[in-house]
């Protein structure tokens, strides 16, 4: 494949992955958004959370804690570059935690297979969500039961391998 053909094809990717979170409305929707993105046996990879596998642990590992968090949330896609098989994204999330604006930022690297996300590893710094989920009472209780099933969910992991 001529480099120009392939940049046309990781171009065309990106604006799909910038849609998938232009205003995906819920968990679902980003699930619906980003099922056609991921392989089946897609690996997610960021930190506080162990690493997740397959559209199922995308689901229920990834989408609906967050937007159980941030039932708002949306992003914007801020610059990207790739290099062979690896694309790196920069993206803006943006929505309300209980009930009052937050955003932050991930630079996403992800690796392509056949034209699909084979792994996703988010390169972010967690500690304003958790700052800014302390600091939200509303915010406590869902809070807490992420953290625990996160906790809980490395523990079964930590027992399969």
């Amino acid at each position: 494949m001529s480099a120009v053909a392939q940049h046309t094809e990781v171009e065309a990717f990106v604006e799909a992955f910038a849609a998938g979170w232009r205003a995906p409305g819920s968990a679902a929707g980003l699930v619906e958004n980003f099922r056609p993105l991921l392989q089946e046996d897609v690996r997610l990879l960021q930190p506080q959370i162990p690493p997740l596998v397959g559209l199922d642990e995308f689901r229920s590992g990834f989408a609906d804690p967050l937007f159980a968090l941030m039932p708002d949330l949306h992003g914007e896609v801020e610059d990207w570059a790739a290099r062979g098989d690896s694309v790196y994204i920069v993206i803006r999330l943006r929505g309300t935690l209980a009930g009052k604006p937050f955003q932050f930022r991930s630079c996403d690297r992800i690796t392509l297979r056949d034209g699909r996300i084979a792994v996703r590893e988010a390169f972010m710094d967690p500690s304003p969500m958790v700052a800014a989920a302390l600091t939200r009472p509303r915010a406590w209780p869902l809070f807490v039961r992420i953290q625990a099933r996160t906790i809980q969910r490395r523990l079964r992991k930590g027992r399969r391998t």
